[in-house]
């Protein structure tokens, strides 16, 4: 059986790996604290929103390197 992750269950999982606060990779991408408090209720991200999100994760982790 195939179990697909939600967007932000692999955001998440990407910003445990690479160390960075996921609320503050939300952050990086310009989005609200209530977009990042929604998802948590089960509102879904959309794949353009989810993608700002990953490359603000990649962009923290990469500064918390220097």
């Amino acid at each position: 059986m195939l179990i697909m992750k939600s967007y932000l269950q692999q955001l998440t999982e990407k910003s445990e790996h690479q160390s960075v606060d996921l609320r503050k990779a939300f952050d990086w991408a310009g989005l609200s604290k209530t977009t990042y408090y929604r998802q948590f209720r089960g509102t879904e991200l959309r794949y353009d929103t989810a993608a700002k999100i990953e490359k603000a994760i990649e962009r923290l982790a990469t500064l918390q390197k220097r």
